[in-house]
């Protein structure tokens, strides 16, 4: 049973209740900060919605982390791995991708804070992803790349 009237034809997947719509009639815009898997999740799940989306990350590429092992152990190429974020949205009109990192969210304004710009939104996702664990070693991290890529040499040490 539906709460909605058999009258509403928009599918249930694109009704987005929270959205009063854009200014001046235009559509509503919904910024994602973030292209990990829940960013594109999104971006995914709204690629026939009638919203327009800019999809922010501070890489161009999506790297997926839980086969990053097999490319360590030369089981893959990195070009398996990792894909640019606008060939994997390149099909949705309704989305644009930008290179870039968020600085702040000015929440009163609605905008979304960048180096070189600031960008209006009438949604806001952030996707932004996790932090590092590791567990209950804190000391750990002394010897973790802060760019997120493996640090070999200290692979095998306590």
């Amino acid at each position: 049973m539906s709460t909605h009237s058999e009258h509403d034809q928009t599918p249930t997947q694109y009704r987005l209740p929270f959205v009063r719509g854009g200014l001046d009639g235009e559509l509503p815009r919904v910024v994602i900060v973030g292209a990990g898997f829940a960013g594109l999740s999104v971006a995914k799940r709204l690629a026939k919605a009638p919203v327009d989306i800019t999809l922010i990350d501070r890489e161009n590429h999506h790297l997926f982390q839980p086969l990053l092992y097999q490319v360590a152990t030369a089981g893959l190429s990195p070009a398996d791995i990792a894909w640019p974020i606008r060939g994997l949205v390149r099909n949705q009109r309704n989305t644009r991708v930008l290179l870039g990192a968020v600085t702040g969210v000015d929440r009163v304004r609605k905008r979304v804070i960048m180096a070189d710009r600031n960008l209006a939104y009438d949604v806001l996702v952030l996707a932004t992803g996790a932090t590092h664990g590791y567990f209950g070693n804190d000391s750990w991290a002394d010897h973790a790349r802060r760019d997120g890529r493996p640090c070999w040499p200290c692979v095998g040490r306590t």
